[in-house]
């Protein structure tokens, strides 16, 4: 059966039905007659590529199933549908009673009798033409539908292999960094007791030695713990909470260890206001920041730090600002990357990833994190999130 050249006849008289079906056999077409317009739309589950209905067909059909099936036409079908009637103006009450059966926007074709083969043939083929135009349009949409589910499925197999390979990257570097870290303070040890205990029979360099061991030691210990602290806003789940920056910021200032010394030359400018993040990663974020805001000054300067904030629509945007050494705009961007350091900064110790660390922990957090700075003019290093109010928190994995 070829549904493409299938053409279902609602014709309840015999000899007009037979007629029909031979004209339009004749023409290559395969008819299936029907004694009415219930039946044709009852084997039009089977599939047809046209209805052709004699106005004689209509006396009987039922609207709800011939709607129920004309309705529940596919997207990109909309059958052809002929009716033969006896004319008699310009719109009959058999026109009317069609339009009524099978909808006022179907595609419906009239002929009028006396009924000549010809015509018949030439509606029926102009007809089959325009379902075969539609049969090309089902057919490239299941081919699209076929294409996005095959991409879909690429995509998803390789964003499961994508992840499995950062979880598998940051747990070994997770393990890595944490099992460096013992034999770090045993190397660091060792030199600290010769130190002690032989300082007086070693020369000068062999003491400096010892020195540059030692301070190695507490660089890649301090390297490790920046690369753990990066694994673990990376990985770890972040509850967003309100969190009010002035006495978080005061704590960091007056508690953090790097920081207890320098806390005089750092101002805050509040009122700072109250953001949505996770307290935790934000102490990690502004610690980082003022350590580089009091690091990178110039020779024999005193730095000055200031934070502030402004209110930018639904965020906060608090600034750490610094009056140092500045970094140069071509350079701006690529310190937020891991072990990127401004070339002007490399005589400055540091281990090149805490920027990073500021950067992952704010876009997890839902917020960024920028600068604005030129050579000699300082640094405004940002950060900005949502503010409490403006809704969102909860759990981030």
């Amino acid at each position: 059966m070829n549904i493409e050249k299938r053409v279902l006849i609602a014709a309840p008289l015999g000899a007009d039905a037979r007629n029909i079906s031979e004209v339009l056999a004749g023409a290559g077409l395969e008819a299936v007659v029907c004694r009415d317009l219930d039946g044709a739309m009852e084997e039009m589950v089977a599939g047809c590529a046209a209805l052709l209905i004699t106005e004689e067909a209509m006396s009987s059909a039922h609207p709800p199933l011939i709607s129920r099936q004309l309705d529940g036409q596919p997207a990109w079908s909309d059958m052809p549908v002929v009716l033969i009637t006896s004319g008699g103006g310009q719109f009959s009450p058999v026109e009317t009673r069609a339009t009524g059966l099978i909808g006022p926007r179907a595609n419906l074709t009239l002929i009028e009798r006396p009924l000549r083969a010809s015509t018949l043939v030439a509606t029926m083929r102009t007809a089959l033409r325009a379902r075969h135009r539609q049969y090309e349009i089902r057919d490239l949409l299941a081919d699209r539908e076929k294409l996005l589910a095959s991409l879909e499925e690429r995509v998803a197999e390789r964003t499961t292999k994508l992840r499995q390979m950062v979880e598998e990257l940051e747990a070994f570097s997770y393990s890595v960094s944490h099992d460096l870290r013992a034999p770090l303070r045993v190397l660091d040890g060792y030199a600290q007791a010769l130190t002690e205990d032989y300082g007086d029979t070693l020369d000068p360099g062999a003491k400096d030695l010892l020195a540059r061991i030692s301070r190695t030691a507490h660089r890649m210990d301090r390297l490790t713990q920046d690369v753990l602290a990066y694994t673990r806003v990376s990985r770890g789940e972040l509850t967003l909470e309100p969190v009010d920056l002035e006495p978080m910021l005061r704590a960091v200032i007056e508690q953090y260890p790097s920081l207890i010394a320098s806390s005089h030359l750092i101002h805050l400018r509040p009122p700072l206001g109250t953001v949505l993040g996770h307290g935790p990663s934000l102490i990690q974020c502004f610690s980082n920041l003022l350590e580089n805001a009091l690091k990178f000054v110039s020779e024999g300067e005193v730095p000055h730090v200031d934070i502030y904030s402004e209110v930018r629509g639904d965020r906060i945007r608090v600034t750490v600002a610094d009056q140092g050494v500045g970094i140069d705009p071509a350079q701006q961007q690529r310190i937020f990357g891991m072990f990127e350091r401004a070339a002007a900064h490399k005589h400055v110790a540091g281990t090149g990833i805490g920027l990073a660390i500021v950067k992952k922990a704010a876009e997890r957090m839902g917020g960024s994190v920028g600068v604005e700075s030129a050579p000699g003019a300082g640094a405004r290093f940002w950060l900005e999130l949502a503010k409490a109010d403006a809704g969102g928190g909860g759990a981030v994995a």
